[in-house]
């Protein structure tokens, strides 16, 4: 072989190794935008979250106490901040989404690896807010987020939600 071909040879090899599938890395997927700032959830039957918890959380249409959901199905946990004593009441209004989280790696009942979506929410007759987060389990079917008619699901009976155009 001739001289002159070494180097050439040399860095064609350092140009293929630079194109290994392994190194090249896709960007992740942007989080899912269908549940918007100025979408809304409207309490259409009013519940309590009992005295000594902060959170609830819906699932297929009903109300469930913390860990008493099934891990492998969406699902939503309305937080109302800290625990009180007499439980806090939340009437029929409406809740208006005023900022919008993603989480792809969150942790949920039962420490199951979950995506998390938060809502945060402003209840327009007394500007009081809340968080409620809807999550979906790492293996249900292999999609991240949930989506309007999953989060629906969890939360028919109680809220029913509206996507912002």
């Amino acid at each position: 072989m001739s001289v002159k071909f070494v180097p050439l040879l040399l860095i064609l090899a350092a140009a293929l190794a630079g194109c290994s599938p392994s190194i090249i890395k896709a960007p992740p997927a942007p989080p899912p935008t269908e549940v918007t700032p100025g979408s809304t959830f409207t309490v259409v039957k009013g519940f309590i979250v009992p005295s000594g918890v902060s959170s609830v959380f819906f699932q297929d249409a009903s109300l469930y106490p913390e860990g008493n959901i099934q891990p492998n199905f969406p699902y939503c946990e309305l937080s109302v901040g800290a625990a009180t004593a007499d439980g806090v009441l939340i009437r029929e209004g409406v809740f208006t989404v005023s900022n919008v989280t993603y989480d792809e790696h969150g942790i949920g009942a039962g420490g199951v690896d979950i995506s998390i979506t938060g809502f945060h929410l402003q209840e327009a007759s007394s500007g009081k807010t809340y968080l409620m987060d809807c999550m979906l389990p790492l293996l249900s079917r292999g999609a991240l987020f949930v989506t309007p008619a999953e989060i629906q699901g969890a939360v028919a009976d109680h809220m029913e939600l509206k996507v912002a155009p």
